[in-house]
């Protein structure tokens, strides 16, 4: 369970049609009211999701999510993707989504600044990627050899390490 002073987020294991499941939650303190924001479950046919890195920043909460679904097997057209995965963020006081974008986040790359604004690092090695999420769009900040456990946020500024040089940013 994650606990800030106004919200929380946490995951309670469930059972979709006799198959293991776990839900993510959020809960806005004032009211108690909780809200369901992702499924981790695999239907063993053709659907299946996973959420993970998890955070939570005053009344934010984010989270690295994927889905997957093969229905139509054999009869997919040729550029179908079967797997998507985004990052998502959700305003728990007002019960909204703030922000998901598409990302293959390494983890545990990725951040949550108090404003919900998103970065997460993509890829490894020389080409890995820092990309952000927030009021002005979705975009590449930086690329090279960037360690994914350097990236930190910490009230508006996300900060990470490439190649030995602390680099920053402000995200709105």
């Amino acid at each position: 369970m994650l606990a800030s002073r106004d919200a929380r987020a946490y995951t309670a294991k469930r059972s979709v049609n006799g198959s293991p499941s776990k839900r993510l939650y959020g809960c806005w303190k004032a009211t108690g009211r909780r809200i369901t924001l992702a499924d981790a479950f695999e239907d063993g046919y053709t659907t299946s999701a996973t959420f993970s890195d998890v955070r939570l920043a005053g009344r934010y909460v984010a989270w690295y999510g994927t889905a997957t679904d093969v229905s139509c097997k054999a009869s997919c057209p040729p550029d179908y993707v079967a797997t998507k995965s985004r990052v998502n963020s959700w305003d728990l006081r007002r019960r909204k989504r703030v922000r998901s974008a598409d990302a293959t986040v390494t983890s545990p790359g990725l951040v949550l600044t108090e404003r919900a604004g998103l970065a997460w690092v993509e890829g490894s090695g020389p080409s890995s990627q820092v990309r952000a999420a927030d009021s002005s769009g979705t975009r590449v900040l930086d690329t090279g050899a960037i360690a994914p456990a350097s990236l930190r946020a910490e009230i508006s500024i996300v900060s990470w390490v490439r190649d030995g040089v602390e680099r920053f940013t402000r995200l709105r």
